[in-house]
């Protein structure tokens, strides 16, 4: 069974609510002409140096634990790239 737009919410929020700095989903879209793909759009909260936002891809068709996984590897990779960028 495919995951909803709200699971995806849920799992990326869950996942976001534990990196540092903390991040805030803004949004769960298919992509234009695809059912099953879906980027997630997430802010870094009190983010002052671009990039603030992360689009992560997703399937709906993943498990919860993949979604998970995949979220949490992307938001991870962007944190370090985007802390890199910050250091003068």
């Amino acid at each position: 069974m495919a995951l909803t737009l709200r699971d995806l919410r849920r799992i990326a929020a869950g996942v976001a609510s534990q990196q540092d700095p903390p991040l805030d989903v803004i949004a769960a879209a298919p992509a234009e002409g695809e059912s099953t793909y879906v980027e997630v759009i997430l802010t870094i909260r009190g983010c002052s140096v671009e990039p603030c936002r992360v689009i992560i891809g997703v399937s709906r068709n993943a498990s919860e634990r993949e979604v998970q996984s995949a979220v949490k590897a992307r938001l991870q990779q962007h944190v370090a790239e985007h802390r890199s960028k910050a250091k003068p």
